[in-house]
């Protein structure tokens, strides 16, 4: 680990005692302003070119509009906002780590595991994917020698500007031309591109602006239509000469015809009753489904997932749009990531560990990993092992998104032991005694006593999980234990020979006795049928082998 200090200006920290925001007098008397209300394609034009030229208020309001007048916004933008917080998180240490800094990764991680509210503070810093950028105030306090963050405000987007002749640059907004820098330590900033273009262009709700005052014509034309809907169109007849005060009797007098059903008028003027209003909806809606689609394709790149098409999808189109919201959540994840690195963890560094160099800090990450599925991949890899295949083992894991044993002591996951010895004496124990019986010419002269106990054990447990028939296709494909086979075939066949030769029970236990001498008369019993059984056995695979050998 690095214990270089860099060279770097001397850093304010008033952050550290107090909120910047506390100080500028001129934020506490504004009030958030609605430009919606009375919007007009003219006046949404200037209103964005304002915000170009460096004031961000106007525009950051009708964003904020927005997503509260429009639930059709509100809806996709939350699904955008809240995609990261469903990730796993984690904090890496640096390139070739020595071991204290794999320590200070692991401290780091906790000290952002244990900031209160850490969901909210990510959702808060999302909202920059509508307005290009989000701000956080940093409240710190100490615990010991550490500073560590205690608690994020989230600041309204209107509070912040751009100097006119440098628009990627944010300041804090304190009224004057230029606006305020802000703070070290005092800010988490996060800085979002849903578009290319300068800060008041990168805003998604730039997009969506449009197809959000048109859909509001069109609901605007649907309400006045309902309005009217079914009734008569009232004409009020005045006589030649009516003073002006007239005129405005009779025309109350109308509109409360319409609403209470009745009125009076002067004499000499009249009311006439046409037709019912009449008409259709339906360009008005489809103008408002046109709008909404466009807004669900800008916010989540597809309809499918907020069924703004009002059509019943398919699977296959379901999945594609998936697929595509999929790509726009870790999108987002990385931006966000490297929002964190550039702040947060920039700042928990240079207060705690203010001896090591930026280029030794540890990095925060979003787990966006995609897993395969577990039954198809465990089905695929022994099969393209067996072809030759070379897979690192670290992939696996990646790919199955297990993590690996952090060492040889962790406790790792394992077949229960009976499986795994039922597994391991699938016909193991015989061919490998077998084998050695071919391989070492010492073995044959062994007593029986020696190696018939582990034979015939090895064959009843191997019985215990698969077919004898499939014992002997077995035995019949192992080249290298045939031979051992025969000859333990004529050993054993020579013992049932003289325990078929005893007279009563006690003679035949009395063999099996000199096998096992430590064992008692129910031991040696269960050993008998055990030899009954390995006799049949053999019968049976000598059987097989002379079908095949004819």
């Amino acid at each position: 680990m690095a214990k270089k200090k860099t060279k770097s200006k001397t850093q304010d920290r008033s952050a550290l005692e107090q909120n910047q925001t506390a100080d500028v007098a001129w934020l506490a008397n504004q009030w958030q302003e609605h430009p919606v209300v009375g919007l007009t394609p003219q006046r949404l034009h200037q209103l964005l070119t304002n915000a170009e030229q460096g004031n961000l208020q106007a525009q950051a309001d009708l964003f904020c509009d927005m997503e509260e007048r429009d639930g059709h916004i509100f809806s996709e933008m939350d699904k955008r906002k809240k995609g990261i917080n469903g990730l796993a998180w984690g904090v890496n240490p640096p390139k070739n780590a020595s071991e204290a800094e794999r320590k200070i990764a692991e401290e780091v991680a906790e000290w952002i595991d244990d900031i209160k509210d850490f969901e909210m503070f990510l959702f808060d810093a999302m909202d920059a994917v509508g307005n290009g950028y989000s701000c956080q105030e940093v409240e710190w306090h100490q615990m010991g020698s550490l500073w560590l963050p205690k608690s994020f405000e989230y600041v309204n987007p209107r509070n912040f500007m751009t100097p006119y002749d440098q628009p990627n640059e944010l300041r804090l907004n304190d009224g004057s031309h230029e606006g305020a820098d802000f703070w070290d330590f005092g800010w988490f900033i996060h800085r979002h591109k849903a578009k290319s273009g300068y800060i008041a262009r990168s805003g998604l709700h730039r997009v969506l602006a449009w197809p959000f005052l048109f859909k509001n014509y069109g609901i605007r034309d649907v309400m006045e239509f309902l309005e009217t809907y079914g009734l008569p169109s009232k004409i009020g007849k005045y006589p030649s000469g009516a003073t002006e005060k007239e005129k405005m009797t009779l025309l109350r007098a109308v509109m409360s015809i319409g609403r209470n059903a009745g009125g009076i008028i002067p004499h000499g003027m009249s009311i006439d009753f046409e037709a019912a209003t009449d008409g259709d909806t339906k360009n008005h809606f489809d103008l408002v489904k046109w709008c909404e689609q466009t807004e669900s394709k800008v916010i989540v790149g597809g309809t499918l997932l907020s069924q703004a098409d009002g059509k019943t999808s398919t699977n296959a189109q379901s999945q594609t749009h998936e697929i595509q919201f999929e790509k726009l959540v870790k999108s987002d994840a990385k931006q966000l990531a490297r929002s964190i690195n550039d702040c947060l963890i920039k700042y928990l560094m240079q207060l705690n560990y203010p001896e090591i160099v930026p280029d030794r800090y540890p990095s925060f990450y979003f787990d966006t990993t995609d897993t395969e599925d577990m039954e198809v991949f465990s089905d695929a890899l022994p099969k393209l092992v067996e072809i030759g295949f070379q897979i690192p083992r670290s992939w696996g894991h990646k790919k199955l998104g297990i993590p690996e044993p952090a060492d040889d002591k962790e406790p790792v996951l394992a077949l229960v032991k009976e499986q795994a010895q039922i597994a391991a004496n699938r016909f193991a124990s015989p061919a490998e005694y077998l084998a050695a019986l071919n391989q070492n010419p010492v073995v044959p002269n062994l007593a029986a006593s020696t190696y018939l106990p582990q034979l015939l054990n090895g064959l009843i447990a191997a019985n215990n999980q698969i077919p004898v028939e499939e014992q002997a296709i077995q035995l019949l494909l192992n080249d290298q234990a045939k031979q051992a086979q025969q000859t333990a075939e004529a050993w054993t066949q020579d013992l049932i020979a003289k325990i078929q030769a005893g007279q009563n029970d006690e003679e035949i236990l009395a063999v099996l006795s000199e096998l096992y001498p430590i064992d008692d008369e129910p031991a040696l019993q269960e050993k008998l049928t055990r030899l009954f059984f390995a006799a049949e056995v053999f019968g049976r695979l000598s059987t097989q082998a002379e079908a095949e050998n004819d």
